[in-house]
């Protein structure tokens, strides 16, 4: 893939990508097949991250917030 066709996947998984910019990686994808496998696995892969991510956080606050109440009803 070429440095431009980088550009415009890195500002959509950046959620930056203008809609003609998301556009025209469309429009590359379906004039090369082979970079819709390609991308597919990186953005099916970059999605569950930030699922992941999120659950992680609410986790976390979670956890936080025991805490907070341990210590509140302790003291």
């Amino acid at each position: 893939m070429n440095d431009h066709i980088w550009m415009l996947v890195t500002r959509k998984l950046a959620n930056e990508a203008s809609e003609e910019e998301l556009a025209e990686l469309d429009n590359a994808v379906k004039q090369n097949p082979h970079f819709h496998n390609s991308l597919k696995l990186l953005f099916d892969w970059w999605d569950e991250g930030e699922q992941q991510q999120e659950e992680d956080s609410k986790r976390q606050f979670n956890n936080l917030l025991k805490r907070i109440n341990t210590t509140s009803t302790t003291r």
